[in-house]
């Protein structure tokens, strides 16, 4: 199984850790445990927000706590009375039920709706050996192929055939897929994974390029 700590360790953080030794002298950061990525599955969760997303909050029994407000950047919402509650990766049953939970001591009713509104931008992080890494914007479904070739395409040294796909799952956790997005291009059949918003997209090196 691939870990986080696998995934994200390669050369870089290899790098990273003698240069924190060598200044450190003999002492020694203790090193993280690993943390296996979640089983992938391709179920359609319910929406989730981000943040960035718009939303309103509708109290009934207190209308005067109502708002349309936005999720901040760290993906908190400021309510009324109670503060900030964590509001991003979130669906609708979920917010409503957190929301609920911050009024059940200071409402009789605490019953809370919760509504979309306006919502950040579709968008996927595009990393790696392409051309151009960064946010690529989704104008409509887009696949880890079309998201590549969205961030310049690849570079000479690209590990075509094993690129990496993250995904948040339900419950906040972070799934691994492996795409092969060589054969496509060769002219031969693959599966194409649909992007969802807000998934990376790796592209790894090939044993030559990280050589070199």
């Amino acid at each position: 199984m691939i870990t986080r700590r696998q995934f994200f360790g390669g050369t870089a953080l290899a790098a990273f850790a003698a240069a924190g030794a060598a200044s450190a002298g003999s002492k020694r950061m203790p090193e993280a445990g690993d943390i296996p990525f979640a089983t992938w599955t391709d179920q359609e969760p319910l929406y989730l927000f981000y943040p960035g997303d718009r939303i309103e909050i509708v109290i009934p029994s207190a209308p005067e706590l109502n708002r349309q407000t936005q999720i901040g950047p760290d993906g908190r919402v400021t309510l009324g009375l109670v503060g900030q509650v964590m509001a991003a990766y979130k669906s609708v049953p979920d917010l409503q039920a957190i929301i609920q939970d911050a009024y059940a001591d200071v409402l009789l009713d605490p019953r809370v709706f919760v509504y979309p509104g306006d919502t950040a931008k579709m968008r996927v992080m595009v990393g790696g050996e392409v051309k151009i890494p960064g946010w690529c914007d989704m104008m409509a479904d887009m696949d880890a192929l079309q998201a590549t070739m969205a961030a310049g395409g690849f570079t000479n040294g690209a590990k075509r055939g094993e690129v990496m796909i993250i995904r948040r799952g339900r419950n906040g956790e972070a799934m691994l897929r492996v795409v092969d997005l060589k054969s496509p291009l060769s002219g031969r059949a693959t599966h194409m994974v649909a992007l969802r918003r807000f998934d990376i997209v790796y592209v790894p090196r090939t044993g030559i390029a990280e050589a070199g």
